[in-house]
């Protein structure tokens, strides 16, 4: 036989009190609290002005029982109109006599720390106590008891109305101790990216930067020995060219790397023009490959198109000598009234050719980058087993 929890609270699963109490704390921060709250307080308002008509200074239970009502649907508007729900309040402890009406206002006031108006209601509802006859000594059996329990009546709210207003002030402290060490923690977290960075950069320039220096040496080595044949020297010579263009590109990326920016935003690197594409061509040309270009531009684009444009076109013709260095490359760059097209297409591989390895992360950051512009960047296989990248930028003003 299983064993069953009893349907008291003791006997209740630690799961069922944690839903009770999220249920509750719920509740307190939506917006039908005040509703239930004035539902929950004129239940029991309603029922003594029903019960004991005569106990306030007007003993009439109409009276009574509609004041009760204003001060239950004034509830709900408390907190904004504080003032006047306290004067309804103290009406209702004057025409009913019992000093229940007071009891949500006084915690309201403390609250709010308005402890000025909470002091006056607690004084006006002991006096109204004192002064009834149900608190005479004439008129009561044990006066001592009725003074005490209308104490109990309007200083416990008031009690737990500083509790409350002790443990928003205490959440708030917690929310912003939390915010101090989220931003400490981002501190040191920034701080440790920097450190990386920095150490990354001192590797690239360690490692890559020493041995594309010593690529562009042994190169100009050769292109200076007279026996070596002509053909040789000017393949030496583009490598001379190509590494003292990597070593200034890694110099810029040093500089950038190394330049603070507090504002989390990196500084801008060098933007290329379609110009800048005249020499990079000659290079791949030089070297043997078959290069063919169509531009078809009615105006001169933006820099950040050019630059795009530039970077699409660079790493299409890298593809291309990696992948099928025999092969013939096609670039065909064609501006519209609304985006510029930028194609790079080229033949398959010669059979038997290795291709060079590569990092793999070209066409994704590159493909990022146009996408960010507003663009489209596109792969796909081309006729006879070659390549296509083409990108489609938008133009100025309709990203």
């Amino acid at each position: 036989m299983s064993e069953q929890h009893p349907r008291g609270t003791a006997g209740a699963p630690p799961g069922h009190r944690g839903r009770g109490m999220e249920w509750y704390a719920a509740l307190c921060d939506s917006r039908w609290k005040n509703p239930v709250l004035a539902v929950v307080y004129g239940i029991p308002l309603v029922e003594i002005a029903l019960a004991m008509p005569h106990a306030g200074l007007v003993p009439n239970r109409t009276a009574g029982l509609l004041l009760s009502l204003a001060i239950a649907v004034a509830t709900v508007w408390r907190e904004r109109l504080l003032l006047p729900y306290c004067a309804v309040s103290v009406a209702g402890v004057v025409v009913t006599g019992h000093l229940l009406s007071t009891t949500v206002a006084c915690y309201t006031a403390v609250r709010q720390g308005r402890s000025a108006l909470a002091a006056v209601l607690v004084l006006v509802s002991l006096v109204f106590a004192l002064a009834t006859p149900e608190a005479l000594a004439a008129h009561a059996p044990h006066p001592e008891a009725t003074l005490s329990g209308g104490a109990v009546i309007v200083l416990v709210p008031v009690l737990l109305g500083y509790l409350a207003k002790t443990n928003k002030r205490m959440a708030a402290l917690t929310a912003e101790q939390q915010e101090r060490e989220a931003l400490l923690q981002e501190g040191r977290l920034r701080e440790a990216a920097l450190r990386q960075r920095e150490r990354l950069v001192r590797d690239i320039h360690d490692g890559v930067g020493r041995q594309i220096t010593l690529m562009v040496l042994q190169a100009g080595a050769i292109a200076v020995r007279k026996d070596a044949p002509e053909p040789v020297k000017e393949r030496c010579r583009l490598i001379s060219d190509a590494g003292r263009d990597a070593v200034e590109a890694l110099r810029e990326i040093v500089i950038l790397a190394k330049t603070p920016d507090p504002d989390g935003v990196p500084p801008a690197g060098r933007r290329y023009a379609l110009a800048d594409l005249a020499p990079v061509i000659g290079r791949y040309r030089s070297g043997g490959h078959r290069i063919t270009i169509d531009v078809r531009i009615s105006r001169a684009p933006d820099p950040a198109a050019q630059d795009l444009a530039h970077k699409v076109v660079s790493e299409g013709l890298s593809n291309a000598a990696r992948h099928a260095r025999s092969a013939a490359v096609d670039i065909r760059i064609d501006q519209t009234d609304t985006e510029m097209i930028v194609a790079v297409r080229n033949e398959a591989p010669s059979p038997g050719s290795d291709p060079l390895p590569g990092t793999g992360h070209g066409l994704v950051w590159l493909r990022e980058e146009v996408q960010s512009a507003g663009g489209t960047l596109t792969t796909a296989p081309g006729d006879g087993g070659g390549f296509v990248l083409e990108a489609r930028l938008p133009a100025p003003g309709r990203h």
